[in-house]
């Protein structure tokens, strides 16, 4: 990005300031491409059930993505991060990469918490900046996070949720889901660790995996998200409507680069 500073527009600093922070991945989204090319010959193509989560690995191993997961930009005065399919570790991944970037990619999906509560993931990072913490909005980068987007009755916002959720529609043209759980990775905060969104009660972070230890290596994640939203939010979850994936580095700026393999939700969990 130009170090080189230019003035802001009334109304362009007005949506700066609200959407500063509030996840790419929670305002709705975008038509976005599909997967092209045949799959190879070596892996056998995935397909996902009416839906759910489309896999990463249902795509050629060529850049493209599979149909269903569309690009997702909040700040169109950044560049975006690149999200590409490549074939990692004997698999077809998800490999994200930028440099002072921020933009995600989203799935629309329609699943029941109930009859499938168990969010596995598997996501891999080599390097990170440790001073990187959803604590500070100011350091916000995140080089992993996992969003999922809940139905709700909207009616039930409270006044200040409801301004936050109209202004954001104003200036974006997308809608909140009525409730956003994270799973994130963070540099400093520790695992299981809960935060508010500062301008939303809406949106919540929980605190997945955390520090430096466990880079260079592919993790396995399994998260119980209807006993996870009932622990952040108080209250029982509706449908989930949308996945995302971010990985973001505008704020330190810092070389950030991260996979993320296939998302599904299950009845139970992986050891049962």
């Amino acid at each position: 990005m130009s170090s080189i500073a230019h003035p802001i527009a009334p109304a362009d600093l007005q949506r700066r300031r609200l959407c500063l922070g509030l996840p790419a991945l929670a305002l709705g989204g975008m038509l976005g491409g599909c997967a092209s090319g045949p799959t190879t010959g070596a892996e056998p193509a995935v397909t996902a059930a009416p839906g759910a989560v489309v896999p990463f690995s249902s795509a050629a191993a060529d850049g493209s993505l599979p149909c269903g997961w569309a690009p997702y930009v909040m700040r169109r005065d950044l560049p975006r991060t690149r999200y590409q399919t490549c074939h990692q570790d004997g698999k077809t991944v998800l490999h994200a990469q930028g440099t002072g970037t921020s933009s995600g990619l989203q799935c629309q999906v329609s699943v029941d918490p109930v009859q499938t509560p168990w969010l596995r993931w598997q996501w891999r990072v080599n390097e990170m900046d440790a001073r990187a913490t959803i604590d500070d909005e100011d350091l916000s980068d995140t080089p992993t996070r996992i969003i999922v987007g809940f139905e709700g009755d909207m009616s039930r916002l409270s006044f200040r949720d409801r301004l936050v959720f109209e202004q954001v529609e104003l200036f974006t043209g997308h809608k909140l889901p009525f409730a956003t759980l994270m799973y994130v990775w963070d540099g400093q905060l520790p695992v299981e660790h809960v935060r508010q969104h500062e301008r939303t009660g809406r949106v919540r972070y929980l605190v997945a995996e955390s520090g430096q230890t466990q880079l260079r290596q592919w993790l396995a994640v399994e998260r119980n998200v209807m006993a996870d939203y009932e622990r952040v939010f108080g209250e029982a979850p509706g449908r989930i409507s949308s996945v995302g994936v971010l990985t973001d580095s505008d704020d330190l700026k810092s070389p950030t680069e991260a996979w993320y393999g296939d998302i599904g939700f299950f009845g139970r969990p992986a050891n049962a």
